[in-house]
């Protein structure tokens, strides 16, 4: 039987040391600690996250969300509006979002001091708020992720014991993509577990159903395993006793698998699938913002995209990576460094990339070129 503790925290929302690549995401807001659907894979159980160890049976409600959120942005001095993840060690649209209602009253806030929203969730409940997330973005932006790896329910079921079934979130998908059109969608394939879900025909499935009910973008990754793998193989030695030390080979105590090759192969496999079916497998940065971030951001979603292709294939990506993160962190317009010739004082712009980012620069420092940007 799940258990419902109401607790005080002192934050309701955190500012990332630096904006994540994966969803673009500055904040993240969990209004719940812990989750109800049980995924066996679950990065949130390691050590890391410092999470209980009841952490799928004792579901935190954290008390008061909604006038410490709006407390918080109202006097926030170094935040501006960029998009806010609800969804990252737990799922906001758990069951207990039924009975307590804390992430509809974290998306009012938002919705109230125009922050774009980010969701992550395995869970229909979300369709419940779509009017809400919809006013989100019309007035900033919004987008809706749903976690789907495997067309297979019987291994869908055993991997996310207390999740919705993929046939309910492809369908929640079209729902929201044909009655919503404004909202972003799109399908987090992530992770995807070797030997149960990383097989042409179960990738293929995925893919296309994803152009089926039309999602903007997926996002893909493999299994990383940190200290919840004991958990992790304890639970597929249930089912699948004959994958234990098949998992142990490649993983070898690692964090990811070790077998460089299985890696590339993956990633070729998956964006293949993505160009036949013609599913983007990056997000489209939708949300620019009018202030001095506006160049900056426009610049950055090009040095992460060009990161992402060299590491899918296996090359150095650091360095893009890294001159994106900063560029994502300056207090000041890339146009008016660029002005004063200081470009290569912001870090990891240089050479190659430096001639890349004033390339970009010029493209980006007109308003009318968001247009052909979004087009």
């Amino acid at each position: 039987m799940m258990n419902y503790v109401i607790k005080d925290f002192k934050t309701i929302i955190n500012k990332m040391k630096y904006i994540d690549l994966w969803w673009y995401i500055r904040y993240t807001c969990n209004p719940y600690q812990n989750c109800e659907h049980q995924c066996i894979y679950c990065d949130a159980r390691s050590e890391r996250y410092h999470i209980s160890e009841e952490f799928d049976q004792t579901i935190i409600v954290k008390n008061n969300v909604k006038e410490q959120l709006d407390r918080r942005l109202s006097k926030a001095r170094t935040f501006l509006p960029d998009v806010v993840a609800l969804g990252g060690v737990n799922d906001s649209y758990m069951p207990a979002e039924e009975t307590y209602k804390n992430t509809k009253q974290v998306l009012e806030v938002l919705l109230k001091h125009q922050y774009p929203v980010s969701i992550s969730t395995k869970s229909t409940l979300v369709l419940r708020d779509l009017e809400l997330l919809n006013r989100i973005a019309e007035e900033a932006w919004c987008a809706i992720a749903f976690t789907i790896t495997s067309a297979d329910e019987e291994v869908s079921s055993f991997l996310e014991p207390r999740a919705a079934s993929s046939e309910q979130r492809f369908l929640a998908l079209e729902k929201i993509k044909q009655e919503y059109p404004k909202i972003q969608t799109a399908i987090n394939l992530m992770p995807i577990v070797p030997f149960l879900e990383d097989t042409e025909e179960n990738l293929e499935a995925i893919l296309r159903t994803a152009h089926e009910v039309r999602v903007d973008n997926i996002t893909f990754a493999g299994l990383t395993l940190r200290d919840q793998a004991a958990y992790f193989y304890q639970r597929i030695k249930q089912k699948y006793p004959a994958l234990v030390e098949k998992f142990q080979a490649l993983y070898q105590g690692q964090y990811i698998p070790q077998d460089k090759r299985y890696l590339l192969d993956l990633n070729e496999k998956v964006v293949r699938l993505c160009k036949k079916y013609s599913v983007p497998y990056r997000i489209k940065r939708r949300f620019i913002p009018s202030d001095f971030r506006r160049v900056n951001y426009l610049v950055a979603q090009h040095l992460a995209d060009e990161a992402y292709e060299r590491q899918l294939a296996g090359k150095y990506h650091q360095g893009y990576l890294w001159a994106c993160n900063h560029i994502h962190n300056l207090s000041e317009s890339l146009v008016t460094i660029a002005e004063r010739g200081a470009l290569e004082t912001v870090q990891n712009v240089k050479g190659k990339i430096k001639e890349d980012v004033e390339r970009l620069i010029k493209k980006y420092n007109k308003r009318k070129t968001l247009e052909s940007y979004f087009g």
